[in-house]
């Protein structure tokens, strides 16, 4: 079974520092859970005007935003809601 590879972006990596251990873990294990699924994509809804990103995952209240290059997902942000789309 092919793993998709997720990268944080330096943003991403500033993001998640914010959360608690127990959140970290969270989101980490669910980006696990995406890695190995046929195709993430699946579980993301698009962006319109988010540049660079393209795509989010929603976490509960959290929004993953992202984008694809080369089969590689990068992350961009991970904030919650409110403050996205701002």
């Amino acid at each position: 079974m092919k793993t998709h590879k997720f990268i944080f972006t330096q943003q991403a990596q500033k993001d998640l520092k914010k959360f608690s251990p127990k959140i970290t873990k969270q989101i980490r294990k669910k980006l696990e859970y995406f890695s190995f699924a046929n195709d993430p994509l699946e579980f993301a809804k698009p962006l319109i005007s988010l540049p660079p990103a393209t795509h989010r995952f929603r976490f509960g209240k959290l929004r993953i935003t992202f984008y694809v290059q080369n089969s590689v997902y990068y992350i961009c942000m991970i904030k919650f809601r409110k403050n996205v789309y701002e």
